[in-house]
């Protein structure tokens, strides 16, 4: 918006002065051929407003094209921070998956020791039969047995993690 009033402004003063320059002339000079031969002198000056002009043309696609090599810095730089970040939330999604699967084998585990207590009330209240209290004992046999596998299978799986092999 600045540079429009910029522009807008030097663009006004322009044409103000062309507008006054060809007042002064026509009232300070009456003899048409001093009038041709003011004219001619302008002609220089009509040489270096072009050349300022394709001065300023080439100056404006310098810039364009330093403006264009800065941006594609930018973009490369937003590009290696895009790599890094995406690393890092891989390696937070990887830690989030174990942290996952580790309260799983934890809520098993417990659940399993629930049973484990259960079964050895069971077991020793004097007021169940025999055949409740072998029952236990079998189904707290099956308890343990599967917290020892999945004690084994998780140190299998932490042995595998750090296994630079694989």
């Amino acid at each position: 918006m600045k540079d429009q009033k910029v522009l807008f402004i030097i663009v006004s003063a322009l044409i103000l002065i062309w507008a006054l320059s060809g007042i002064i002339i026509i009232t300070s000079i009456n003899d048409w051929s001093h009038r041709g031969a003011l004219g001619d002198l302008f002609g220089v000056i009509n040489s270096l407003f072009s050349g300022l002009a394709l001065a300023g043309l080439i100056y404006t696609i310098y810039q364009s094209k330093n403006d264009l090599l800065l941006q594609r810095e930018e973009i490369e730089i937003n590009r290696k921070e895009l790599i890094k970040s995406r690393k890092i939330q891989e390696k937070s999604e990887k830690a989030l998956e174990e942290q996952v699967r580790q309260l799983k084998l934890s809520a098993k585990l417990n659940g399993l020791k629930t049973l484990i207590d259960y079964f050895n009330i069971q077991i020793n209240n004097p007021n169940n039969s025999e055949e409740i209290i072998l029952k236990a004992r079998l189904k707290r046999r099956e308890a343990i047995a599967e917290i020892d596998g999945l004690i084994e299978r998780f140190e299998d799986d932490d042995l595998d993690d750090s296994d630079p092999i694989n």
